[in-house]
């Protein structure tokens, strides 16, 4: 996620948008029920019962509060209930010679567009770590890192080797990476686009913290992640998800944004319709398995998504409360007066959502464009805070 990197092209964004603003049209009524689909089934108000008026008025109320929101979608129980797209500015990530320009200007979104998912496809590499481990491909998650680079010996430092793939997953490595509140010309996560050896460039620092100890929002440790899989795989990242993830669950259009040298943006680059991130979100809802087949370990699935680190970001939880964090995937809690209710969630840089609440059997999934400004995140965490209260 890129929170203030983009701060070192604010003058050239400027320049090429001619002063737009991020204004919004809606492209249907908030409440229509969704158009027929050919794998979603419809809910009908009926079936959803009384709090189907509640999370209307819901949207109703708070959609139009939130500046550049590009779709929300919402299904529940295996049936979609609320299928929402509306036009805006966006900046899609695309590459050339290591450089971002991350303007396109307004765009018409609907249920066949390609969104930016950002830092979901962190959470995507972990699923793709964990169906590796299975099949034992990919080292245990107590194996130092280091030692499946014999290259980077030069790279061992006491503390260093001891950092081992749970860590990189948990973003509780220590090692010294500065990802958010930093220029974008002081950004870690910024060189990863155009450094040929990941993996020495993320450990050819020091480490501040005790591996395992501290949280450390790391992208770079997700590509080498990326790094691992694709060489011990011998398939490139879009390859493996296309292979694991994506036919399984029939998604047929996706896109990776690539670095210099080719490579899929572990750390961000994958671009999906809001309406396949449903089946992502249903995937983990339903325990790893699609169609009655297991796609991805239960197990693995269980401890990507409960908490194995407590971190100190707040700004993602509509009430500032904060967030733990599994395996590249997020955890939160919705507070009621008679009870918590525990979410789980991939986030991405902008407003891009995939939110699973188990105990409502539900996905909620949100698309926008505002990057680098937190307070896309406040006004979504909130969001949904209230359509959970809404479907109480």
């Amino acid at each position: 996620m890129r929170y203030f990197s983009g701060a070192f092209f604010l003058v050239l964004i400027f320049f090429l948008s001619g002063c737009q603003t991020s204004s919004i049209q809606t492209s249907k009524k908030i409440c229509d029920l969704p158009a027929s689909h050919s794998y979603w089934k419809i809910a009908s108000p009926d079936e959803i019962g009384s709090s189907y008026q509640r999370l209307c008025d819901t949207l109703q109320n708070s959609v139009p509060k939130i500046n550049n929101l590009h779709s929300i979608l919402i299904e529940k129980n295996g049936k979609l209930i609320v299928e929402l797209y509306q036009n805006g500015t966006d900046k899609p990530l695309t590459i050339m010679n290591g450089f971002r320009f991350p303007f396109t200007g307004k765009t018409n979104f609907d249920r066949n567009s390609l969104h930016d998912v950002r830092s979901v496809s962190k959470s995507i590499v972990s699923l793709l770590y964990g169906i590796a481990l299975e099949k034992k491909l990919v080292p245990e998650l107590s194996s130092p890192v280091l030692d499946s680079f014999p290259e980077l010996s030069d790279l061992r430092s006491e503390t260093n080797r001891s950092i081992t793939w749970g860590h990189l997953l948990t973003m509780a490595s220590g090692l010294d990476w500065k990802e958010w509140g930093v220029w974008f010309i002081n950004n870690d996560e910024a060189r990863l686009y155009w450094k040929e050896d990941l993996t020495r460039y993320v450990f050819d620092r020091p480490t501040v913290t005790s591996p395992g100890t501290s949280f450390n929002y790391n992208g770079g440790g997700t590509s080498v992640l990326a790094e691992i899989l694709t060489r011990k795989t011998g398939k490139t990242l879009p390859e493996l998800t296309k292979e694991w993830i994506l036919d399984p669950l029939e998604i047929k259009e996706y896109e990776w944004a690539t670095d210099k040298y080719g490579r899929a943006l572990a750390f961000g680059g994958l671009r999906l319709k809001p309406i396949d991130m449903l089946k992502i979100g249903r995937l983990l809802l339903n325990q790893g398995t699609w169609e009655k087949k297991q796609i991805v370990p239960k197990v693995w699935v269980n401890e990507s998504t409960k908490s194995q680190i407590l971190t100190e970001v707040q700004f993602f939880s509509g009430d500032s409360s904060t967030l733990e964090y599994g395996y590249q995937w997020w955890i939160g809690k919705t507070k009621l007066p008679d009870r918590t209710i525990l979410w789980k969630a991939a986030v991405g840089n902008g407003g891009q959502r995939i939110y699973i609440i188990p105990e409502l059997d539900m996905v909620v999934i949100t698309t926008a464009g505002e990057y680098g400004e937190l307070e896309i995140h406040k006004r979504i965490g909130k969001l949904l805070d209230e359509i959970i209260i809404s479907s109480i």
